[in-house]
């Protein structure tokens, strides 16, 4: 049985077998905390509320002065509900899954595999995509498998990788990524998806490298970085597993807790 994907309020799990689920990559990789997300996030939502307190002061120019109670509401309906870089991260989010969606038809076709209609994207994912062009055409890939779930259950970890292909004749792991830059975890990513591929009979899959795409034209080239061998990135990559099973343990049983306070509460 081929593993099954699920999005729980947990994150995200595969289940490998009847009973038997265990944490995607992605998922154990966010114990990891990113300062630079969260500078970003804060930033992208100061600039927000600072256009639209000018806006608003503009617009009420002339006007009797508001009170600050009735200032301040108005100004939180203009804002709206959704926080800044939220909003952001959606926008960025759609451009990659389109990105990769075009991507990924283009290589299936490649290896003669049944698709459908060609992805309609946004101008910003068709400049990532010709950025991919560009840097396939320069290694003289060879597409071998793509968007492939790989998992171990040896360490009890899976994920869904993007490519594994020959690059420049050498079998590689190759991750797309269509963020501002690369970041350090997703190197530990790649270790673990390559220890699963071996696992799995798909190696020796020794190589492996981030592909950078770039979603403006005032970014025009796109970015490779190689990542370290399996010896070098996995050990690192197991001690965040445990970190993760340590705040996921702790979480539960916080969940248990509640629900058994609540229950109580309601039964007297």
């Amino acid at each position: 049985m081929a593993p099954i994907q699920r999005n729980t309020s947990s994150g995200r799990f595969y289940e490998l077998e009847p009973g038997l689920s265990v944490p995607s990559v992605t998922h154990v990789l966010s114990c990891i905390g990113k300062p630079a997300l969260i500078a970003w996030a804060a930033n992208t939502e100061r600039a927000l509320v600072m256009d639209a307190a000018a806006d608003l002061y503009l617009d009420i120019a002339g006007t009797p002065v508001m009170s600050r109670p009735a200032y301040v509401a108005t100004l939180q309906g203009r804002v709206g509900k959704t926080k800044a870089h939220q909003k952001e991260l959606g926008k960025a989010a759609e451009i990659g899954t389109q990105a990769h969606a075009l991507i990924e038809w283009n290589i299936r076709q490649a290896l003669k595999q049944q698709v459908g209609p060609e992805p309609k994207v946004l101008d910003a994912a068709q400049w990532a995509f010709m950025a991919y062009q560009d840097w396939a055409q320069s290694v003289s890939l060879k597409p071998l498998i793509i968007e492939q779930c790989v998992f171990s259950r040896v360490h009890g970890y899976a994920g869904t990788m993007d490519l594994l292909a020959e690059v420049n004749g050498v079998v590689t792991l190759v991750d797309f990524k269509t963020s501002k830059g690369i970041y350090a975890e997703a190197h530990l990513q790649t270790a673990a998806y390559r220890v699963a591929l071996n696992e799995m009979g798909h190696g020796p899959v020794a190589d492996a490298l981030i592909l950078r795409l770039p979603k403006l034209q005032t970014d025009p080239e796109f970015e490779v970085q190689a990542s370290p061998s399996i010896e070098e990135g996995f050990p690192t990559f197991l001690a965040v597993l445990e970190l993760w099973k340590w705040w996921y343990a702790a979480e539960q049983a916080s969940k248990a807790a509640w629900k058994a306070k609540k229950d109580q509460s309601e039964a007297a």
